[in-house]
């Protein structure tokens, strides 16, 4: 059931733990060194840089839009500096966590939403990535927004049109700001239209929705359009899709239609290593040590120093220490919420969001190559469904619950197993009677051969069976 508007000592806790998670956002960001510390946030700093210049961004520019104009809108307001674009970036961080709050009351409770908005305050990789040069803070932010708007409930509503065109909007920013926001797009679609018990009322969301997104996205869309240039939307998975077996990938040439449509074809020819590739990169999605990054390795990060003296030749952000720190603490995270997710799915209508959310990030993700960083827009997720097990383990009922919850785990899957063993037993008695008895009945017939040595009517292959007395012994052996 979902609990009454908040009292004014829950407001005063809300206010409290944003104003925490906006102080050690800005903390940060004040006391961090000055520069760049991976390399794409060089790529947006130009492109801002060229925007404010010429009007557009520079050439070699390929990414997504929305966030140089941030950094642009920031230059242009506070000077080329990175301190105010890093605060700006802190604010949406501590929106995020109310935002976290919202859902977490909605579904949990009072204490839970708490709880929740509390981990995510000091959750130290939303910390540390408001002081980043890059899109997944104020993406993160929107689709968490989004989500806390879709999950209002009152359908059908004035207030109802209204947070679906919000969200529309939100889905269209994140879709110009990175491919997380296509990911959320294509999971509203189907959880909404699949989601709803009356399929009249996911159409009609879909359809408020989907024309404010492409209302807000036609300028950006009707721009690749005149210009020709698609490479936003083709070159990065054209570059970030694996080369299969025996292919041979070309350059890029346009917009990397050549070199998207030679990866996709190579995959297309070699089903089971694409199914492999895809399979491995979904279980790394979930790896909690965070490898593959280009920036861990120092001498990358001194020739960039050496390109552009702003780039953070000791970033200890990627050293050995903070790795360790984050893959133990991900890992504890990941275990927590694994458990509020068992009972959640039980016991909390609209809890499964939350598992599917992840679950789609990792699916659309697994045909390239997965990082750390793909995975942050479903931290929120795991802070919620971890914020669930601690408060029942604060009620004393961690313990039952998770016991029903294993329990309906272990019907299900008997069901389930029923199932797999009638197919099972299907085709063992196929290949029984096709691949053994069907050709050894073949040859007795053709060799005129009866080992059971039955006697048969005139003209039929039933058997007689030897009759005695009409009893009902008789009468019940049929055979």
């Amino acid at each position: 059931m979902r609990p009454d508007r908040p009292s004014r000592a829950e407001w005063r806790w809300v206010l409290v733990l944003v104003g925490l998670a906006l102080a050690l956002r800005v903390g940060f960001v004040l006391f961090e060194q000055p520069g760049f510390y991976f390399e794409d946030s060089l790529d947006y700093d130009r492109a801002a840089r060229a925007f404010l210049e010429t009007g557009h961004f520079d050439a070699r520019y390929y990414r997504f839009p929305l966030y140089p104009l941030v950094m642009a809108a920031s230059y242009g307001m506070f000077g080329p500096t990175l301190t105010p674009l890093r605060i700006i970036q802190a604010i949406f961080g501590a929106g995020m966590c109310l935002c976290i709050w919202v859902l977490g009351r909605r579904l949990f409770g009072i204490r839970a939403g708490l709880l929740a908005l509390f981990g995510a305050a000091v959750f130290p990789v939303h910390v540390v990535l408001a002081g980043i040069e890059y899109p997944v803070v104020i993406g993160t932010f929107l689709i968490w927004w989004v989500l806390a708007l879709v999950k209002g409930d009152k359908a059908g509503t004035v207030s109802d049109t209204i947070r679906l065109i919000l969200a529309g909007v939100g889905v269209a920013l994140s879709a110009m700001l990175f491919e997380g926001g296509w990911v959320l797009a294509l999971f509203l679609c189907l959880w909404i239209f699949f989601g709803q018990t009356a399929r009249s009322i996911g159409l009609r969301a879909l359809a408020i929705g989907g024309l404010t997104s492409v209302v807000v996205l036609a300028p950006w869309l009707y721009g690749m359009m005149k210009s020709g240039d698609y490479r936003a939307l083709v070159l990065r998975p054209g570059l970030h899709l694996p080369a299969a077996p025996g292919v041979n990938a070309p350059l890029w040439k346009g917009s990397g239609e050549n070199l998207l449509m030679s990866k996709l074809s190579g995959l297309a020819r070699n089903p089971w290593w694409t199914m492999h590739h895809a399979w491995t990169e979904f279980i790394h999605f979930w790896d909690p040590y965070p490898d593959r990054l280009a920036s861990a390795d120092k001498n990358f990060r001194e020739k960039l120093h050496e390109q552009d003296a702003r780039m953070v030749a000791d970033n200890s952000l990627v050293g050995d220490l903070s790795q360790h720190v984050y893959a133990a603490g991900f890992s504890a995270l990941l275990a927590i919420a694994a458990i509020g997710a068992l009972v959640a799915l039980r016991t909390v209508p609209g809890s499964g969001l939350l598992v599917a959310w992840p679950v789609a990030l990792g699916v659309c993700y697994a045909p390239f190559f997965t990082q750390m960083r793909y995975r942050i827009p479903a931290d929120p997720a795991f802070i919620l469904l971890g914020a669930y097990a601690v408060e029942l383990t604060l009620k004393k009922s961690l313990w039952g619950e998770g016991l029903g919850s294993l329990k309906s785990l272990w019907q299900g899957w008997k069901r389930i197993a029923e199932k797999i063993a009638v197919v099972q037993t299907f085709v063992l008695l196929l290949l029984l009677f096709v691949v053994g008895l069907g050709p050894i009945s073949l040859l007795m017939k053709l060799f005129r051969k009866d080992p059971m040595h039955a006697p048969r009517s005139p003209g039929s292959f039933w058997a007689l069976r030897e009759r005695t007395r009409e009893r009902m012994e008789e009468c019940l052996k049929q055979f």
